[in-house]
């Protein structure tokens, strides 16, 4: 039986979504597959690539990005974009002032990674000859909790989809944060009833970082202004655990079969925490 290959494509800000990259390659390594990571960053140098590195040649794609403005970060929208090189927003601005807009200078970003000619994207796959494709993502949850990733989840999904790549998981977890989403500079959140020394609440409080807060009388309390309770231990312990377990899922499911073969892709394994 042939050697499984998985290939990881990951931007990263903080780390989070690197960390949960390398728990991906850790465990399908356990499982003997070859795994290639490839992190997306700005100003990639495409020559070591180009040409060598094709979505046919792998059975799992994962494509992983942190949240940006709601958005994959930009080095995922060059690498994995249509239109290739982050231009299409640009363009669009361009065109609805009324300026030139030069799509001569647009390079493809599917003449990156070959794309295999049938069936159409969208359509199952009967010859179950696509590589089948994960999305994963983190977030820092001050506002909608897990509910923060899924547009981003979608946008990634479709980029694979684009190159007939069959979506068969979805994973998120939460991640630290730089500072409060959403805050201007120098302004912290307000806190109301934190969870306190034996279950009592807190007054009023105000937030000094992502798990301590000062109230009025100088005492500090414990607690989180984010969805997850200590937000920034996260990606932690739990996060791995479920990162692992995942990937686990995916490779025995799908490919652990009793004929050796990959197992039809007709549903998809989905771990949002």
């Amino acid at each position: 039986m042939k050697q499984r290959r998985a290939l990881i494509l990951y931007a990263t800000m903080t780390k989070n979504t690197e960390k949960v990259a390398n728990w991906f390659q850790e465990t399908f390594e356990y499982y003997n597959w070859e795994v290639q990571m490839i992190r997306l960053k700005g100003k990639m140098d495409w020559t070591e690539y180009e040409g060598k590195t094709f979505f046919d040649d792998y059975d799992v794609i994962c494509l992983g990005s942190p949240i940006g403005a709601g958005l994959p970060l930009q080095p995922v929208i060059d690498a994995l974009s249509l239109n290739g090189d982050g231009s299409l927003l640009t363009d669009i601005k361009k065109e609805l002032k009324g300026e030139k807009v030069e799509k001569d200078k647009i390079t493809p970003a599917g003449s990156r990674w070959r794309r295999h000619p049938a069936p159409y994207p969208g359509i199952y796959d009967k010859r179950n000859s696509r590589p089948y494709g994960i999305v994963f993502s983190t977030y820092g949850g001050g506002f909608y909790g897990a509910g923060e990733c899924q547009g981003v989840l979608s946008t990634l999904k479709v980029f694979l989809q684009n190159y007939d790549v069959d979506i068969v998981g979805e994973f998120a977890c939460g991640g630290k944060e730089t500072g409060p989403a959403g805050l201007p500079v120098g302004v912290k959140p307000r806190a109301y009833f934190i969870p306190g020394p034996a279950g009592k609440d807190a007054p009023e409080a105000e937030v000094c970082d992502a798990v301590t807060y000062t109230t009025k009388d100088g005492k500090k309390w414990p607690g989180s202004y984010f969805f997850h309770y200590n937000n920034e231990e996260k990606p932690g312990p739990k996060e791995e655990a479920r990162a692992r377990a995942f990937i686990s899922d995916v490779v025995e499911d799908y490919f652990m079969t009793y004929d050796g073969e990959r197992f039809i892709g007709l549903s998809q394994v989905i771990s949002i925490s």
